[in-house]
């Protein structure tokens, strides 16, 4: 058995009420509801939030449908901006195992990104049914002019590299390949919530991590105006779940 939790928090200091903010005439969080209801692969939705105004915009997607999206409501200790978002998931997985003890895998999405679909939540439970040797798959993008090697952090006012003092090349084709979380999918096996795995900061995606790789634009969740412009505009060239 497969599940989708939604993650979606009502505060938010960035943009506020993000995960209700209406891109293309439709509340952020109802792309990912959208995505979670179009995958073949997803047996049970659930929407994890601390905003009943977000738990009901997320289930009016399931309605037209006749289908609907399960509520996970956040206890106090989970809320408010510096809650650790591991500790989300792993409280959302220990109530859905509680209600589904045949739960098998679990696909985490954004609540404030219009870039996920069904297909992409589908190619990566594929992977895991594929690999039984794999614990996750993550969706990532590759870093080419904002890769690590060219970091810089600031001391006394003043731009110092980041990092150890090595020569580095100006040439970007000359840096090994680092790829970075694309704010797209999540997908694991519900026991890694339990390893607490190397892959850091995401530790619930066990020992073994295999990519999906796609474009840079293709993964980016919503944090200023400028978010909120390549949302809109991904969506009005025709990415819109609902066409």
């Amino acid at each position: 058995m497969n599940v989708a939790i939604i993650t979606a928090r009502g505060g938010s200091k960035s943009i506020p009420h993000k995960n209700l903010y209406p891109i293309n005439g439709k509340p952020l969080v109802a792309y990912a509801a959208r995505a979670a209801l179009d995958a073949k692969k997803i047996d049970y939705i659930f929407i994890d939030t601390d905003d009943g105004q977000i738990a009901l915009e997320a289930r009016k997607e399931a309605r037209r449908e006749k289908r609907h999206i399960w509520l996970i409501w956040r206890p106090d200790d989970l809320r408010g901006d510096n809650v650790n978002h591991g500790d989300v998931i792993k409280h959302a997985v220990f109530e859905i195992t509680a209600k589904l003890p045949e739960l098998q895998n679990v696909v985490v999405l954004l609540g404030n990104t219009v870039m996920v679909d069904g297909e992409l939540i589908d190619q990566a439970l594929t992977m895991l049914d594929e690999h039984p040797e794999a614990d996750s798959v993550m969706s990532v993008w590759q870093a080419q002019d904002d890769h690590p090697y060219r970091a810089l952090t600031m001391t006394a006012g003043t731009l110092q590299s980041f990092g150890d003092s090595r020569p580095i090349s100006t040439n970007r084709q000359a840096y090994p390949p680092v790829y970075f979380y694309d704010q797209g999918v999540w997908a694991f096996r519900w026991q890694c919530v339990n390893m607490e795995g190397p892959i850091r900061p995401w530790w619930w995606m066990g020992n073994v991590c295999l990519p999906i790789v796609r474009p840079w634009i293709a993964g980016r969740d919503v944090h200023s105006q400028l978010d909120i412009d390549v949302a809109e505009w991904w969506v009005r060239r025709g990415h819109d779940p609902e066409g």
